[in-house]
């Protein structure tokens, strides 16, 4: 923001009182000319506002990305925002998604590269009814299995393929495109849905059974894990456009964004109640419980981080690229210029001058109770 001087020169002997006093005051103003001018750009986040982002809201909320000098506009999601595509237009400089997605969006064409690899490890899950007998991938044949699609379905569709099925075109499973509550696994209209450990397998345990009275259990559900079955993905991670990266002073921003934003998450990881309050300041549709539950687990997705938040692990992204490939019918596998680590090697740097703990090592899970409604 930029500032006038003002000054006094050659006043007029018959200028009124008022006319002087006004003319020192103004002259007397301190200026600002030396403050921050910051430098603007959008960040469009994978979905609606929720804990999932919460790294970005606190980094926002704490001053860390004005500090930077940075203004950061963050952009919602939804059911019909494609983040790469908003990026590839121009609208947003960097946006968030799973890496399976931005790697399929480049097999399309577009000219999309990971800066930084948020999350280290994979939440997405299969859920069934534990009565179904369903407790296996290979047990969903002639199924009618949800999920969201829209580019969420990579890693389910990698362990139905590899169990002998073909998703995309429906053959020895039905894939049914799953809304975005669990009314429809919950009613027993699919029998298996997608849920994701911070999201809507919370969804389900926040739920009263009918005939009970009582919130649904744990024990009530089988849950398969695709990190625990090998086909677990590299999921949030930030990404530009290959154009607007090239240039150095981009190069310098991004690397301000990912540093504010790394101890945005960092501060989660201490804050989680503080976290949760900075979300729920934007609105979100799901309530303090809820958000609770997911801040806790969205934690767990981060920390600890092996290599410090934000750095690409090389063999993590070679079996994405490869399972993607494989089990999802890309071109080619996708090479190692789908992503860089050095702006977001800068970034840890940085925050290692600060004496920030970038691996959370000693980070555990809090102890989160399940609240009706998510309320």
């Amino acid at each position: 923001m930029k500032h006038g001087r003002y000054w006094i020169g050659g006043v007029a002997a018959f200028a009124t009182a008022i006319g002087i006093w006004a003319a020192v005051g103004t002259a007397a103003t301190p200026t600002k000319h030396s403050e921050q001018k910051l430098t603007k750009i959008t960040f469009q986040l994978k979905w609606v506002t929720q804990a999932q982002f919460a790294g970005y809201y606190a980094a926002a909320a704490k001053g860390f990305y004005k500090k930077a000098g940075l203004d950061v506009k963050i952009r919602v999601g939804g059911p019909d925002i494609s983040p790469e595509q908003v990026v590839a237009g121009g609208q947003a400089q960097m946006g968030l998604d799973w890496l399976p997605s931005l790697m399929s969006a480049r097999d399309q064409g577009l000219k999309l590269i990971n800066i930084a690899q948020v999350f280290t490890r994979s939440g997405m899950t299969e859920i069934s009814w534990k009565d179904s007998g369903i407790n296996t991938i290979a047990k969903m044949r002639g199924k009618k299995v949800g999920n969201w699609l829209l580019g969420n379905e990579f890693e389910l569709f990698a362990a139905l393929a590899r169990a002998g099925m073909d998703p995309v075109h429906n053959k020895g499973v039905t894939i049914v495109k799953q809304p975005f509550d669990m009314n429809l696994f919950l009613n027993r209209q699919i029998d298996a849905a997608s849920a994701m450990t911070y999201n809507e397998l919370a969804q389900v345990l926040e739920t009263k059974n009918p005939k009970t009275g009582n919130l649904y259990k744990l024990s009530q559900l089988n849950v398969i894990k695709m990190s625990k079955i090998g086909t677990g993905m590299l999921e949030d991670g930030v990404f530009t456009t290959e154009s607007w990266i090239k240039d150095k002073k981009n190069q310098e921003t991004a690397k301000k964004f990912l540093a504010a934003s790394f101890k945005g998450w960092i501060y989660c990881r201490t804050h989680l109640k503080d976290c949760v309050k900075i979300v729920l300041s934007h609105g979100p549709t799901l309530l303090k419980g809820h958000q609770t539950w997911q801040m806790n687990e969205i934690n767990a997705l981060i920390w600890p981080s092996p290599k410090g938040i934000g750095l690409m692990n090389a063999k993590d992204y070679a079996f994405t690229a490869k399972t993607t490939a494989k089990y999802n019918k890309l071109k080619k596998v996708p090479g190692h210029e789908a992503y860089r680590t050095d702006i977001a090697k800068a970034a840890q740097a940085l925050m290692k001058k600060q004496h920030l703990d970038i691996y959370g090592k000693t980070w555990k899970k809090a102890n989160v109770k399940v609240t009706p409604g998510g309320k």
